[in-house]
Formats: structure tokens, sequence, C-alpha cells
């Protein structure tokens, strides 16, 4: 759908959340190894029915080290295919601009994302999933997760902070892909004036490529894959959310959240890669005519193309029917 402005993402900070919610949000910060609540969560706080019931079905996945390994190999899927097919130039030594009370240095803030999005994106997948069904399999059982810890997260430019420039960047990038929202990993590399300048220069035209088109496409199928890999069977069916106390609307407006978050997760990974392979040192002279572009195959008109520009309002539009599918 196309973005209008004036609608905005509800998101339910811990100072807002009823007690309850903020056991939950304390324990999804223990599994996951973070400081902060991620958005993902903040967002299913605004449906506190179903977030009772995604993390009694959820939690364990998130004690598992399997969902900790499936989430490294989608960063790696994705740092492969960026290196494989984007030019990315040197972007080394545009970092020494920070601002001064950064809490973390720009190559820690790159593994934060890097660590935390494609879990986000993971877990947005298995609760596409879940909604028609089990997602995930009972297999073997699974182990005791192991994973980093972050003690500070990374320090996010606020609107009245960001200079001129950079305030350009994010409407030039909101105009381009019809954003919602400025995200986080935006505002945290944005701490680096001169990295992001340059950086936002080498992604822009790549943004509305076929080829990045087609990279985020794959990144969410081969998310969607993982997801039916977790170990434990994870099940919050449509019928239990309206058993719950969802009504359709609800229930509506929970599954456009979700899949823009899927949607938005593919892009962003794709967005702090390529920071990432620019900040090693670019790879316009490593790679050779051998590599090729993937093949650009008709995309199924079932599951949208990967783009933050979905971000539903907050009051969801009607619908007469209770959905029976995440589209």
């Amino acid at each position: 759908m196309r973005w209008k402005r004036g609608n905005r993402l509800h998101l339910v900070s811990e100072e807002q959340a009823s007690p309850r919610v903020r056991e939950i949000f304390a324990e999804v910060r223990d599994c996951l190894g973070l400081p902060l609540v991620p958005p993902l969560y903040q967002a299913y706080a605004a449906f506190p029915d179903f977030l009772e019931l995604h993390w009694q079905s959820f939690r364990s996945l998130l004690e598992s080290r399997q969902f900790f390994l499936l989430g490294a190999r989608l960063a790696a899927e994705c740092y492969t295919r960026a290196h494989n097919y984007f030019t990315i130039d040197c972007l080394a030594g545009t970092e020494l601009d920070a601002a001064t009370d950064a809490a973390l240095p720009l190559a820690q803030v790159l593994d934060y994302y890097q660590y935390l999005d494609p879990l986000l994106l993971l877990l947005a997948a298995a609760q596409m999933q879940a909604f028609e069904g089990a997602a995930g399999a009972a297999a073997s059982p699974p182990e005791n997760a192991r994973h980093p810890a972050f003690p500070g997260a990374p320090r996010l430019l606020g609107d009245k902070e960001a200079t001129a420039a950079v305030q350009r960047i994010w409407e030039e990038r909101r105009r381009i892909l019809e954003l919602a929202f400025v995200s986080d990993e935006h505002r945290a590399l944005a701490c680096w004036s001169g990295f992001y300048r340059q950086y936002w220069g080498e992604l822009k035209s790549l943004l509305q490529s076929p080829l990045y088109a087609d990279c985020q496409y794959r990144i969410g199928e081969s998310a969607m894959k993982m997801a039916g890999e977790l170990p434990i069977p994870a099940d919050t069916a449509i019928s239990q959310l309206l058993e719950a106390g969802l009504d359709n609307d609800e229930v509506y407006s929970l599954v456009r959240v979700n899949e823009a978050f899927m949607q938005a997760l593919t892009g962003l990974l794709l967005d702090v890669t390529f920071a990432r392979i620019g900040l090693e040192g670019g790879n316009r002279n490593q790679r050779t005519p051998a590599v090729e572009a993937p093949e650009q195959e008709a995309l199924p008109a079932e599951r949208p193309m990967a783009s933050e520009k979905s971000i539903p309002p907050e009051s969801a539009a009607k619908q007469d029917r209770t959905p029976t599918r995440a589209a």
C-alpha cells in the first residue's frame, strides 16, 4: 500500500506499557541479550492479548540455540548476496566525525544490527506462518541458547539534532521508498554524518533497482524457509486470536503490521550489510566479470516486494471478513 503522510505506526514504550507487558519486554530483552526492546515487540504490544499468546508460543524458540544459528545463516546469506551483486566503494575513513556522545564505535553499531535484524526478520517470518498454523516443526530436543549480550544500545540521532544535510537524506529516503518513519538503523548510522552522506550517495541509486528488490525478495523467501526449520512448533492461529478477544479489525491490522515489519527488515538488513562492506573497504576492486546478477524471475503476486512502505496506519482499514492469510 502507498504510505499516506499523517498515518503512524503505534509503538508501545516501556513507560506506556502495562505491568504484564513490561514483564514480557524484560523477558524479550533477556532472551535476545539486548538493552532495549526491539520495535517489533513494541508494535506487538499495541495488541496486548496477542503479545501474551505470541510470547507463550515463541519464548521457547528464543531460548534455543537453533534460533540464533538460523539468524546467523540469514545474516551470512545477506552478506554474500550484497558482496556478490552490489558494487560498493570503500567507506573506511569517513567514520571519523562521530557525534561526541556516540555510545559505540561504528563497527559495533553494525555488529548490533547485523545480529538483531536477522533475528527479528526470522521472528516476523515465523509469526506470518503461525497465523495460518504452526511455524517450525518438532525435532530433536533444542539446545540451550548461546548468543552475545549487548550492554549498551547504539545512539540514535534525533530529529532536532540532525543537520540539514542529514534531514535532506531522510526526507529523500522517505520520498523514494514512501516510508512511514526513519528507522533506528539509519538514525544510528547518521551519528557519523560524513560516513552517512557518502553511504547514502552510494546506496541511493541502488535502492530503486530491480537487483536490490530481487535481493530483498530472496532474503524474505529464505527467512520464510528458515522459519520452517525452527525446532519447536509455534502456533498463534487467527482462530486463537479471535478466541482470546481480538476482533476482526484488530486481527487484520495485526497481520498487516507483522507483514510490514517483515518487509521492512529485509531492506534494513541489506542496508546495514551494505554499510558493513563499505566500512571494510568495499568490493569494487574484488568483483570480477564472472559475477552475474541473479535471474530476475517474476515475483509471486501474493507476497509483496520487500520495503518499509507498507507500515499500516494506527487505525487499519476496516474489513468485512476475518483475514485467513497474511497477504
